[in-house]
């Protein structure tokens, strides 16, 4: 437990990742698979040491029942559960300003977290029958006792505990560092939006995005060859979330566009899709904000027309009647076609 914490190894297997084509097998068996990620050497030699323990459990033969030897069992048992309960006390305690401070860190703990849990899912059963059950009435029956006794399984929830902690953690730590790098770039972005020249504000915005891609493709980088695939993809989905949420409110709140702040939101927009979609490897529906997002996008790019066409077409079906009604009341002027469209809005509701 002592040992340096940021060596890994690989586990698990390769799961291929469920679809929603009917036509594609999908694994069924996959939820109960270890998915391939990294886990420390620390948590990989307690495991075997663990293994190690219980198998000389099972294999003493106690031939004299009150010989001392008849407690070597239970007491094996007893350790091997141990030195669970000493990874959970000690690894957090000695390592926790690194696991609060350093993504990677935090990313390992996770795994190894995970990692213990499924084994000790199987572990009990996988033991339990391999103690020597008494022969004799007259022996002892301690056998009998551990077997009924042998589990680990009690030991899986504080260890997904301590997995969703440490890594909850760290997204909103992450999620706290993006809002510190966009926040202050972006807080009047909103208000610029009626200018009819580029002003500060949209190179503060557009500065901004850079800087919020970078910091999410950085922890990409970081996280990819530790966490599962699945893990990895939800973790960068909720924060490109965050920096798509961040965008969406300055638009939303606006009163006026102008069709210069229009043509700069939508680059602006397809920039960011293209920054998040890479980082979530093209996974984009991890991604809660993404049809949300790319739909305000591609408003900015249609007349009325296109706009009563897309409602059809189902386009902004992520996008809510009065959001859509006050988008179009701050980018086009009033007229016959755009009071139709606010009454077909309106009337949907």
């Amino acid at each position: 437990l002592n040992t340096v914490y940021h060596n890994t190894v690989n586990v698990g297997v390769e799961v291929k990742p469920v679809t929603d084509n009917i036509l594609e097998e999908n694994d069924g068996m996959a939820i109960f698979k270890l998915h391939k990620s990294a886990v420390s050497q620390t948590s990989s030699k307690v495991m075997s040491l663990v293994r190690a323990t219980m198998d000389e459990a099972v294999s003493v033969q106690v031939e004299n029942p009150s010989s001392p030897l008849a407690l070597l069992p239970a007491t094996l048992f007893r350790t091997a559960r141990e030195m669970l309960d000493l990874f959970r006390a000690i690894i957090p305690a000695t390592r926790g300003g690194e696991v609060a401070s350093i993504p990677r860190t935090a990313a390992v703990l996770h795994n190894d977290s995970v990692f213990l849990a499924h084994h000790c899912l199987t572990l009990g059963l996988e033991y339990k029958d391999k103690f020597p059950l008494a022969t004799t009435e007259s022996e002892d029956s301690r056998g009998q006792m551990l077997r009924q006794t042998c589990m680990f399984v009690d030991m899986v929830p504080p260890f997904r505990e301590l997995a969703d902690r440490s890594m909850g953690d760290m997204l909103e730590r992450q999620k706290g560092q993006l809002g510190e790098i966009l926040g202050s770039r972006i807080t009047l972005f909103g208000d610029s939006l009626r200018s009819n020249e580029s002003l500060a504000e949209w190179s503060e915005a557009e500065t901004a995005l850079k800087a919020g891609l970078y910091h999410l493709s950085h922890l990409a980088q970081s996280w990819k060859p530790i966490l599962s695939r699945e893990v990895f993809s939800r973790s960068m989905g909720y924060l490109g979330d965050t920096v798509f949420a961040m965008f969406l409110y300055q638009v939303m709140k606006t009163t006026a566009i102008s069709e210069p702040a229009c043509q700069f939101v939508s680059a602006l927009f397809r920039t960011a899709m293209t920054g998040v979609s890479d980082v979530v490897d093209q996974d984009t529906k991890v991604c809660r904000e993404w049809d949300r997002f790319c739909a305000v996008g591609r408003f900015m790019d249609m007349s009325l027309a296109d706009i009563q066409a897309a409602l059809s077409d189902g386009v902004f079906r992520s996008v809510t009647g009065s959001e859509l009604s006050r988008l179009i009341i701050a980018t086009f002027d009033a007229s016959q076609k755009r009071d139709h469209l606010l009454q077909v809005l309106a009337s949907s509701n």
